[in-house]
């Protein structure tokens, strides 16, 4: 368990580090084209970003600490029928109420930290190598990207999508984990 702890935090690391590298080679050639709203609307500045940053990945390595060493699985009553169901009661202590996750913050908060540990660390992971790859083959104009470019638009609605789709389904992985470990007990 340590080794996979380990290993994600530092691909977390890297992909940040790479991303940050993406990003200074447009940040110092044209800091006025920088498009991060620390910058554009703060104007924070390169400091900025990495204060931001590491406060950031901080949180996320703690959340990740958090699910992976010292968060216990609840014990259910009764076995759970439906997914949905005992996910509600996870985070909100009774059935039905799954749907409040989308406006109003979880009851079990030591529950919802430690997912949010185990999500976003992976979405942080794909969103940086993402971000990397698109300021990379943009600066040193490589002409597959500007040929996927013509295709799509805009190529950001892509990385979005692909973020928040892999933010859907580590969700769901999450909750299946739970939900199975519930059905085991």
């Amino acid at each position: 368990m340590r080794i996979k702890f380990y290993l994600i935090c530092f691909l977390l690391l890297f992909a940040r580090g790479c991303d940050f590298y993406s990003t200074g080679l447009w940040f110092f050639d044209h800091p006025e084209g920088e498009t991060n709203p620390l910058v554009s609307v703060f104007h924070l500045g390169w400091n900025g970003l990495l204060i931001s940053n590491i406060i950031l990945v901080g949180f996320i390595i703690y959340s990740f600490y958090y699910y992976t060493f010292k968060y216990k699985r609840l014990k259910p009553s009764n076995k759970p029928t439906r997914m949905s169901d005992y996910i509600s009661e996870l985070y909100f202590n009774e059935k039905g109420k799954l749907y409040q996750i989308l406006f109003k913050t979880p009851k079990n908060r030591k529950t919802a930290i430690a997912h949010f540990g185990y999500i976003v660390i992976r979405v942080a992971i794909i969103g940086s190598f993402l971000a990397t790859i698109h300021n990379i083959c943009q600066y040193y104009n490589v002409s597959f990207y500007n040929n996927f470019r013509e295709i799509v638009g805009r190529p950001l609605y892509v990385i979005y999508a692909l973020i928040f789709g892999s933010f859907i389904y580590y969700t769901y992985r999450v909750w299946l984990k739970e939900f199975e470990f519930a059905k085991t007990e």
